[in-house]
This record gives structure tokens, C-alpha cells and sequence, in this order.
């Protein structure tokens, strides 16, 4: 089957020799001493209707010349002599390669790799990175604006080791998460979203993450519509973490309580960026050990991961709003970069939509957020634990399991748990069920899935009526 993805998995059909003599023009007279650069990659498609790979090389043009600078020769004025540092603030195509060229359409399109150089953009103090000049560089108006563009979007990005070096260090990857829910790798981390989304009273909403936590859940969080006044927070927060605690379980520092459970429970306190730090300190004060909140739009990366280590609580980074940027295939940023910088800033989970699922990303770009999150070192028990969501429940996690790993994982679910026939409690048991069919016997099939269910008789109901209800 011929791959349709606008870039993923795409084959370059221009030679090596074609490509160097267009990077040679391009590059001409851009003489940048430096040598620390962020590598950008693009994908485009632009009106063309001329030569093969001149409307692509057009386009790296403009991002050059209008992202940082031209040669001063074609810029500066006769009457200033060049400064010195002038040239280091050159971006320079470091590759240009071509997926088609229809000269009937007029269209061609390809992708394209330019180096900023680290003394153009990084203006911050020392140590921290340069978030917002970096985007300010790389994704402003000469990468998407010019109207030429059919589609512009970036696909890739590589820091070079003195820039990877500033993020933050990630207070809660995935073997902390473990070692805090006193879980072994081979155990489940099964998390539940309360539902109904909103419109519950304390009692009400607390009610429905105790009986998950009972049912054997480690991890609640809100929903992302649980929106709540600033005076709300304590009164939903610390009903949830009494109730837990009356029940057995302790969210608390430190080793656990003597025979009691660890619990992660993230209310949702996404709010105006100025208001964050607010929310955050009424949910932690009331006894949160978690929290939930979208980045896009509650401050960003960089305030996401202070709040993270300033209360020392894990961050489960929302995705709303991240399909904004995202979620067209040939404009805007690739999820797999908003999942890296996610991971950097010291985010603890962040969703990764269920295969064959309802959201995006799709099943193609699941593979390449996966993929480029491998190549920077993202992915396992030292990094950022994905979350597994989306339309998971007992039919399905097991496919997920196979397709997606199992290592570094969380498993969310809501609607297939709170609309078990058999009320909440089964419907995490159910999932826990067909954790281990799959674990134990790589069981991903309904009708076998049933037949597992009913070998182990009663115990085994909650997964036969969630699949047969």
C-alpha cells in the first residue's frame, strides 16, 4: 500500500549530487564560524512551476534570509562598515531533499533542514534555555507565513549537547513513580479519569476515585472540563485525600505508612498563567500528591516544570490544546516535538493516544513520536512515563500492550471503567484482568479473552461482562 503521510516514512526521489549543488548556492557567502546549532527540520509543499526542487529551494531561501539574516552584501548599507559578529547570527541549510515534483499541479514538496546558531536566538541568563527565542527563531512567520506555502510544518528538531544539557532534570520519571507506588516493572500502573466529567459534588467526585483506588487503580486524575474556582480546590482536594486515607491509602512523603497503599491522585488546575502557582499550592496544601494540567494553555513547559519541582509533585502534562499546534499533518509543529520538549521541562506522564483509537496522533505518528523520542533518550524508566489512553479498556489493552510496550507505561482509562455494567470497581478489575491475559499469555482477542475470563470463574466475571455486556 502506498504510504499517504505527507512526510513520515517519505523517500527522497532527488540525488545527493542534486542536493549539495542547491545547499552549496544557498549557503553562499553565509560564512557562520559558529558551530553550535539547533537543526531544524521542515516538511513543505509550495507553488511551483519551474525546475524540479527550485520552489523547494526557494522556500529554504526565504527561511534563511527572513528567519535570521541575508549576507550583508544584499542587506547592510554601504555607509556601516560590517560588525564583526554579523555573520554568527547566519542560519545555513544543512539539507534539502525532494518527495515530488508535479508540474502539471505546480506543487512540489520535500523537507529541509537549517541550523540556527545558538548565538542568534539564546539570550537568556545563564543556564536556562531560550524557550520562547528559540520558538521565535524556528517557528515565526518566514517558516509558515509566505504565501507561496501550501503546507509548512516543523518535524524534527536536534540540540546541540550545551543546549540539552540546560533543561531541567526530570524529578519524577517513571522508576520514581514505581518506587513511590511501591510497584515492581513487571506489576500495572492502571489509572482512572473520573466520570462523570463535572458537575459532581465533593462526596460525589470522591466517591468515584476511592472505589477505583479499592478496585486496584494507582493513579486518578480530574478531567480536563473539572474546572474549579480557586475556593473550590481545597474543598474537592481534601475530601478526595481524606476519603483515600479512610480507606487505606496514603499520599504522603516519605516511606509509606505501615499497611497502607500508595495512591497518586492529579485534580485538574489548569487556570490563567498568572493564577498557576495559586491553584498549585491550594491542590498540594489540601494534599494532592499530583497534578494535571494542560501546558498550551496553564503557562508552558518551563512553568509546568517549576511547579513540578517547587512542590515536588509528578505532572501529568495535559494534551489540550497540543492538537492546536499538532494536529494538522502538514501545518504547524509534530506532536513528536511537543512530546520531547514535554519530557525535557521534567514532565512525569503525558498521554499517548490508544492504537487504532479515537484521537490523535494517528497510528503512523505514534511510531515516529516513539521512534524520535528513543533517539533523544526519552522513553524507559529514566524518562517520562506515557500514558496509554484514549479508548483503552479490557477489549484493547492488550493490543496496546503489544503494540506500544509495556515498559514505562501507564494505562488511563475512563468511559470503559464508569460504564462497566457492574459499576467502577469492575471495570478496573476488568482492565487488570486482561493486563495479565496479555501479560501472562499474550492474549489481545475478545472471544479469548472471554474464554480466560471464564476459566478463572467468578474472579474472572468483571471480564467477561465488560466484553460480553
Amino acid at each position: 500500500m502506498e504510504n499517504t503521510h505527507p512526510y513520515i516514512g517519505r523517500k527522497s526521489i532527488s540525488t545527493p549530487e542534486q542536493e549539495n549543488t542547491i545547499i552549496a548556492k544557498l549557503n553562499e557567502g553565509r560564512c557562520n564560524p559558529e558551530t553550535e546549532m539547533a537543526d531544524v527540520t521542515y516538511y513543505y509543499e509550495v507553488e511551483h512551476h519551474g525546475k524540479a526542487m527550485e520552489g523547494l529551494a526557494n522556500a529554504a531561501k526565504m527561511i534563511i534570509e527572513h528567519g535570521t539574516v541575508k549576507v550583508w552584501q544584499s542587506e547592510g548599507t554601504g555607509d556601516f562598515q560590517k560588525p564583526d559578529f554579523f555573520d554568527r547570527n547566519m542560519s545555513v541549510v544543512k539539507s534539502i531533499s525532494l518527495f515530488e515534483h508535479d508540474e502539471k499541479k505546480g506543487i512540489e514538496s520535500g523537507k529541509i533542514t537549517i541550523g540556527y546558531p545558538l548565538y542568534f536566538f539564546d539570550k537568556v541568563s545563564e543556564n536556562r534555555v531560550p524557550y520562547a527565542q528559540l520558538m521565535m527563531a524556528i517557528a515565526s512567520e518566514p517558516f509558515s507565513a509566505f504565501s507561496f506555502y501550501r503546507a509548512a510544518k516543523i518535524i524534527d528538531i536536534t540540540f546541540p549537547d550545551s543546549l540539552r544539557r540546560r533543561f531541567p532534570e526530570n524529578a519524577w520519571p517513571h522508576r520514581r513513580v514505581r518506587e513511590y507506588l511501591g510497584i515492581g516493572e513487571d506489576e500495572p500502573i492502571i489509572g482512572t479519569i473520573v466520570k462523570p466529567k463535572t458537575g459532581l459534588t465533593p462526596e460525589i467526585f470522591s466517591a468515584s476515585v476511592v472505589e477505583a483506588a479499592l478496585a486496584g487503580a494507582r493513579f486518578t486524575k480530574a478531567d480536563e472540563n473539572m474546572h474549579l474556582r480557586l475556593e473550590e480546590v481545597g474543598p474537592y482536594v481534601s475530601r478526595v485525600v481524606q476519603d483515600l486515607q479512610d480507606a487505606g491509602f496514603d499520599l504522603g512523603k516519605g516511606a509509606p505508612a505501615a499497611g497502607k497503599k500508595r495512591f497518586l491522585f492529579a485534580p485538574h488546575i489548569t487556570s490563567a498563567p498568572e493564577d498557576m502557582w495559586k491553584y498549585a499550592e491550594a491542590a498540594v496544601k489540601a494534599g494532592a500528591n499530583a497534578l494535571m494540567f494542560s501546558p498550551y494553555y496553564g503557562g508552558g513547559f518551563e512553568l509546568m516544570g517549576e511547579i513540578s519541582r517547587k512542590f515536588d509533585v509528578p505532572v501529568y502534562a495535559h494534551t489540550a490544546g497540543m492538537n492546536v499546534y499538532t494536529g494538522c499533518p502538514t501545518w504547524g509543529i509534530d506532536s513528536s516535538v511537543m512530546y520531547r520538549f514535554a519530557a525535557l521541562y521534567g514532565a512525569a506522564f503525558m498521554q499517548l493516544t490508544a492504537i487504532h483509537g479515537y484521537l490523535k496522533p494517528d497510528d503512523t505518528e505514534k511510531e515516529y513520536i516513539l521512534e524520535k523520542m528513543a533517539e533523544a533518550g526519552l522513553l524507559g524508566q529514566d524518562a517520562m512515563t506515557l500514558v496509554i489512553a484514549g479508548g483503552v479498556g479490557a477489549g484493547n489493552i492488550g493490543a496496546n500492550m503489544a503494540a506500544l510496550g509495556v515498559s514505562g507505561k501507564m494505562f488511563l482509562a475512563g468511559s470503559s471503567v464508569y460504564s462497566h455494567p457492574d459499576g467502577p470497581s469492575a471495570g478496573v478489575k476488568a482492565i487488570l484482568l486482561a493486563y495479565d491475559a496479555y501479560r501472562l499469555n499474550g492474549i489481545t482477542e475478545k472471544k479469548a479473552l472471554i474464554e480466560y475470563g471464564n476459566r478463572l470463574g467468578s474472579a474472572g466475571r468483571p471480564l467477561v461482562r465488560a466484553l460480553e455486556g
